[in-house]
């Protein structure tokens, strides 16, 4: 069974261990509800993520939506290739590129 959770590093700094997948993205999602309703920018570290696949990134798609709606900034560090990868596949690098690199 895919696992997978968020821990917080610092007021405002957190990691995902283990898997960002379709098994563990809803799951990863609930963890996550509270970070965008604070009115600090946020950083997430992927680099402990094992496995991804198209659900992970949707799934970073989402946190960027959610900063957005909440008018913070989310900076995502560590994104696994293989998300790369499949951002590359549909031609969405640009809105990953936006979410490594704080403005």
């Amino acid at each position: 069974m895919a696992t997978a959770i968020i821990e917080r590093d610092g007021a405002f700094h957190f990691h995902v261990k283990g898997e960002m997948t379709f098994a563990t993205a809803k799951q990863l999602l609930k963890q996550s509800e509270d970070f965008f309703f604070q009115s600090q920018d946020i950083e997430i570290d992927l680099s402990q993520v094992t496995g991804a696949d198209s659900a992970g990134l949707a799934l970073l798609l989402e946190w960027k939506a959610r900063a957005t709606q909440q008018g913070v900034q989310v900076v995502i560090n560590e994104i696994p290739e293989g998300m790369m990868s499949i951002a590359h596949l549909c031609q969405i690098e640009p809105l990953l590129q936006d979410l490594t690199s704080k403005n």
